[in-house]
């Protein structure tokens, strides 16, 4: 027998159709067509979403699977539904939810949480209450970020065969992408180029 497994909605999903369930499945896949039986609007509110502009990522515990992987054997974890943009990196929807919670037990460990002065009175702390609090906010920021700026798929690609990933030494990749944010370097440093703009132009030789 199939044993029972917790299935944890976020977001709009999880407001109209209860945040945690308890079903006999055993992956991703099987969660949503049950979800789809046993709740009525689900498997509707699944398929107009797009409409809307809205995609869905799904976890296996913290990790991030893609579609190829909602047949997996989901395991002891918990699988998790969370609305995000479409377009947007899944990425960013764990930064913000880790960067909550690491700001929520810096709070909570400064004495209170119940108010906007506690989080202030965390950032402010010259401990590691501080830089738990800041941790938590800067990671919120990236993950807002991420979502804000998302890369597009399929454009992501190496300029050649011989940057290709290396297990015995970490060295500079050359990339070609759009969508992707610009660092910018300070100081002495050696890393790979990111290729902002390119253009093929056809010349007569006499």
């Amino acid at each position: 027998m199939t044993p029972l497994k917790t299935i944890r909605l976020y977001g709009k999903l999880g407001t109209r159709f209860g945040r945690i369930h308890r079903l006999a499945v055993a992956s991703a896949a099987e969660a949503v067509r049950a979800l789809c039986m046993t709740r009525p609007g689900f498997e509707r509110e699944l398929m107009t979403s797009r409409d809307r502009g809205v995609d869905y990522a799904v976890f296996l515990g913290k990790k991030n699977i893609s579609q190829e992987e909602l047949a997996d054997p989901a395991g002891k974890d918990d699988i998790r539904i969370a609305p995000v943009l479409q377009g947007a990196s899944k990425g960013g929807i764990f930064q913000i939810i880790l960067g909550a919670a690491l700001m929520v037990f810096a709070m909570w460990a400064q004495g209170s949480f119940t108010s906007l002065g506690s989080l202030s009175e965390a950032l402010k702390a010259k401990s590691w209450i501080g830089v738990t609090a800041m941790m938590g906010m800067s990671m919120m920021m990236g993950g807002v970020l991420q979502l804000l700026s998302p890369q597009m798929k399929g454009l992501s690609t190496r300029d050649n065969v011989e940057n290709g990933a290396s297990y015995a030494f970490n060295g500079a990749v050359n990339t070609t992408a759009q969508g992707n944010p610009v660092p910018v370097g300070y100081g002495r440093m050696i890393v790979g180029s990111a290729v902002i703009s390119a253009g093929i132009y056809a010349m007569d030789q006499k």
